[in-house]
């Protein structure tokens, strides 16, 4: 054997080696963690998951049996609202459109039974669009309020550890991001209590503490990423229940979150009319297609 012949042997051992790591790190291989099986565990990496999301589409209903208001009729009226939204998780922006729709007899002054609405928020303003003139009103705002995404998701993290809170995991299934782990989240009411005084910086009182009942969550979790693709609940406080559904979609991916045109907006922060509202020498930002019909 010469030593060139060694030494094509010996290159071609090493690609083949090569080539057998890439194929195996492609197949996600001996290397990879295996997914977890304990379902406080999967729910724990899908906040750490969704939290660290860019940017994220979601889909919100709520339909809430709320009663008769100052004797107006239905005693079980039930009011529906749903929400889309193009949202970004880093600078905490969105653009979305939300619908309510309430039921008869339960329409105060005259008012519309069904209302849309269109919201943009940016870092400096809020933007509620009028369904019936087209046009925009502006509240300038120091920032998003309230606390911050690792707050939330430390409040969330903290309360899905504690003891008193159960899971249960079901069949896996299809979902909105390819195929979810199911798990069945059974939540203490006094350990949401506590969670939540935590996160607001104050305890809950004990009338609403107590006013808080143990309730089941029913989530989707993509078993690909971790990310929470589907929420659903129902909880019934004070006399009134509420069915919530929550789904996300388009994890990572591209949102355009910009002001409406200043020709259509009404500064209630600087200079309110007709005409606008865009601060001398400014100018007005194009608006997404998709956020304005």
């Amino acid at each position: 054997m010469t030593v060139g012949t060694s030494r094509i042997r010996m290159s071609a051992r090493a690609i083949l080696a090569l080539a057998g790591a890439v194929v195996l790190t492609a197949c996600g291989g001996p290397a990879g963690p295996p997914r977890p099986t304990d379902p406080r565990q999967i729910l724990l990496n899908a906040v750490s998951a969704t939290a660290s999301l860019p940017t994220l589409r979601l889909h919100g209903e709520v339909a809430a049996n709320v009663g008769a208001i100052g004797g107006g009729g239905q005693a079980n009226g039930v009011m529906t609202m749903a929400l889309d939204a193009d949202i970004d998780l880093a600078t905490r922006q969105f653009v979305g459109r939300a619908t309510m729709k309430l039921p008869q007899g339960q329409i105060a002054n005259g008012g519309p039974a069904n209302t849309v609405s269109d919201v943009i928020v940016t870092r400096t303003a809020t933007f509620n669009r009028d369904s019936q003139t087209g046009r925009w009103s502006k509240f300038p705002t120091n920032g998003i309020g309230g606390p911050t995404n690792v707050q939330v998701a430390t409040m969330l993290s903290n309360l899905l550890s504690n003891p008193a809170n159960t899971y249960d995991l079901r069949e896996a299934s299809a979902c909105s991001l390819g195929t979810c782990d199911h798990v069945i989240a059974h939540i203490d009411g006094p350990s949401l209590a506590v969670a939540l005084g935590g996160l607001l910086g104050a305890p809950l009182d004990t009338a609403t503490q107590a006013s808080i009942p143990n309730f089941d969550v029913d989530l989707l979790i993509d078993q690909a990423t971790s990310v929470i693709s589907e929420v659903r609940t129902q909880i019934s406080m004070a006399g009134a229940s509420e069915q919530i559904l929550l789904q996300l979609s388009n994890p990572g991916q591209p949102v355009q979150i910009l002001a409406p045109p200043a020709a259509l907006t009404d500064d209630f922060g600087n200079n309110f009319g007709p005409g606008g509202g865009v601060a001398p020498g400014a100018t007005p930002a194009p608006v997404p297609a998709e956020s304005i019909p």
